[in-house]
């Protein structure tokens, strides 16, 4: 029995110290704290403690104008090119651009957020979607060590599971993209197209994605997304779950960084000056409990969906 427990012992802690491994390659680590030596990283860590927790009055709401930060709102346009439908509807699940707002930072010409234009009805959909993509071939962190497994992932390994890519794949080590691809979800492609022609950001042509699984107290250091061969399109990144404090900055991790709000729901979207800024999330805050109807989903995915977080940031990595 003592021989048995300790292989345990060994096969866990071997567990810990491969997912700790793939964490620091991405930057996306539960326990390691980050220097503070730059505007960026000291706001980093100041969202990041746990104990006090952080004040977190100063984290903007992009539902609420607030003139004095240079905080809008508005409504969009619809272009008739692009008019709402069914597929917008179902497949998508978004709220008819009607009924968007897209809020805006003066000074980050170039950063839109538009707060809860996905339906209610269709985050756990979304979420759910998130755990098949991170079924094979798609490659996820866990791929590298053979304990990626072929299906219902998030009661296997949900816990340990932190990213996955899709179409072409990142490479984490090298900070590459390779040029062979694997077929890309439609849903993703069709959800970036539409709202990038909505915003009038140009068109996208969605060819890769990485999905970030965030469980409680995990985080995302700061990094800028530039190893995409055509740095001229934008960034769509749509999050479902609990609620993020997402940190963006400069060019530089010493320019000034603001500090705001992203719940189950919102999408972001970075184009032009604003494309190449860091970013980071410090932290995840619980702000709300999911149910659905009985037998729609499983017990796993809505406690995932009431403790956790998934982001995913869509884009276009060839010319």
């Amino acid at each position: 029995m003592k021989r048995s427990m300790e292989a345990t012992g060994s096969s866990s802690s071997n567990q810990e110290k491969r997912l700790k491994e793939d964490l620091k390659q991405v930057g996306y680590n539960s326990d390691e704290e980050q220097s503070g030596k730059t505007v960026f990283k000291r706001m980093f860590k100041f969202y990041k403690k746990r104990a006090p927790p952080p004040d977190f009055s100063d984290v903007i709401d992009p539902s609420i104008v607030n003139e004095a930060r240079g905080i809008q709102i508005q409504s969009l346009a619809t272009n008739e090119k692009f008019l709402f439908n069914e597929t917008h509807r179902d497949m998508l699940g978004l709220k008819d651009p009607s009924d968007w707002k897209v809020t805006t930072i003066k000074g980050r010409e170039g950063l839109y957020i538009l707060p809860g234009i996905v339906r209610e009805d269709a985050h756990l959909k979304w979420l759910d979607r998130t755990f098949k993509y991170a079924e094979p071939p798609n490659v996820t962190n866990l791929t590298a060590h053979g304990t990626s497994p072929t299906s219902d992932v998030l009661k296997a390994v949900g816990k340990n599971l932190r990213w996955t890519t899709l179409g072409v794949d990142y490479n984490w080590v090298t900070k590459e993209y390779p040029f062979e691809k694997r077929q890309f979800p439609t849903e993703l492609s069709r959800l970036a197209e539409f709202v990038c022609a909505i915003v009038g950001v140009g068109e996208l042509k969605a060819d890769a994605a990485i999905v970030n699984y965030y469980p409680p107290k995990s985080t995302l250091s700061p990094h800028q997304d530039r190893s995409e061969r055509d740095l001229t399109r934008a960034l769509v990144s749509v999050s479902f779950g609990q609620s993020a404090v997402y940190l963006t900055g400069g060019n530089s991790l010493d320019e000034p960084v603001d500090a705001l709000w992203l719940h189950s729901g919102d999408v972001l979207v970075m184009h032009a000056d604003q494309r190449l800024v860091y970013h980071a999330v410090p932290c995840i805050v619980s702000t709300r409990k999911f149910t659905g109807p009985d037998g729609a989903y499983s017990k796993e995915l809505l406690d995932y969906a009431s403790t956790s977080r998934v982001n995913i940031t869509i884009r276009q990595v060839n010319e």
